[in-house]
């Protein structure tokens, strides 16, 4: 069973996982809000930490009797790998911390580089495309990482020149001569 809820700020996705024992367990994560980040397993609240300044990366691990969890947030994609494989589609799990730290350096080169040529729209832009470098970079897609980052940066620098063009088209109302 899943539920996602992107009402206000806050977003809530939950599973059923059922252990070796044949006993239910109840696995809710809320993402955001006042509260921060949380997972509540069998109504015991864990409060989640994001490893990463510019975006929202969790890896965070339950154990079950018999059944390993392992919590995957990363930007607004939250899923559950039980005993190594994601429920949502089956692909393998892949720790958040196998990520190359080539990675986390573009990642903070699309956030600090998007704010510094496009300010806050520039930055709001590499936020949004790390996710997607991320993900790819756990799916071992090097490729789509690099054309992700060019994306960014193409995006970033017509954002810099729209700004700037923006500000530079400045004209003089001509006064009335005698």
């Amino acid at each position: 069973m899943q539920a996602i809820t992107k009402g206000g700020k806050q977003m809530r996705k939950e599973w059923n996982v059922t252990d070796s024992m044949g006993n239910s367990h109840k696995i809710e994560c809320r993402v955001g809000g006042l509260g921060g980040s949380s997972v509540i397993v069998d109504n015991d609240r864990y409060k989640l930490k994001s490893s990463n300044w510019f975006i929202v990366v969790v890896d965070y691990q339950i154990n079950l009797p018999g059944a390993v969890c392992n919590l995957v947030v990363i930007g607004n994609n939250i899923r559950l790998a039980v005993n190594g494989v994601f429920l949502e589609d089956g692909k393998p799990y892949e720790p958040v911390s196998n990520t190359p730290v080539w990675v986390w350096v573009l990642v903070a080169i699309n956030c600090l580089g998007g704010w510094f040529l496009a300010g806050i729209p520039g930055m709001c832009v590499g936020i949004l495309m790390s996710a997607f470098i991320i993900k790819s970079a756990l799916e071992k897609k090097t490729g789509l990482v690099i054309l992700f980052f060019v994306i960014t940066m193409a995006i970033d620098l017509a954002l810099m020149y729209l700004i700037f063009n923006a500000f530079n088209t400045v004209q003089l109302i001509p006064t009335a001569t005698r």
